[in-house]
């Protein structure tokens, strides 16, 4: 046996043990991440507020501090800035989309046919 078909082989074994398990997670977490979007569509915008602070916050304590330092160099983006405008609020306040109505049906006019019309015209000359 060729060692290419030796790494083909334990290549096809694993992907059988592992694949399932995950392909399980990705699917589990897609429908967790969905779940929470929709939760969060639904909150009042001063509790969306809330949990952007919040993931902000655990994002920047995440972030190694050894970036920040790297970043507070002389062509730093927050020195060019104006100073007011430096913090994360005052930059801009993004759009909030409203849940929208549905689309409502405009009656058909006289010189408009109704859809089905057209339908029966077509099996009437059958």
């Amino acid at each position: 046996m060729k060692i290419r078909h030796i790494v083909l082989a334990l290549s096809a074994l694993l992907a059988i043990a592992f694949m399932q398990p995950l392909v399980t997670f990705l699917g589990g977490l897609t429908v967790l991440l969905g779940v929470g979007a929709w939760i969060y569509r639904d909150l009042s915008p001063a509790s969306q507020d809330a949990v952007e602070r919040r993931l902000l916050g655990w994002l920047r304590r995440a972030r190694p501090e050894s970036s920040t330092a790297a970043r507070s160099g002389p062509l730093s983006l927050e020195r060019s800035i104006a100073p007011e405008l430096s913090e994360p609020d005052a930059l801009f306040e993004p759009p909030r989309r409203a849940r929208g109505k549905l689309p409502v049906r405009r009656a058909a006019t006289a010189s408009e046919p109704p859809a089905s019309s057209s339908l029966q015209d077509s099996e009437g000359l059958k």
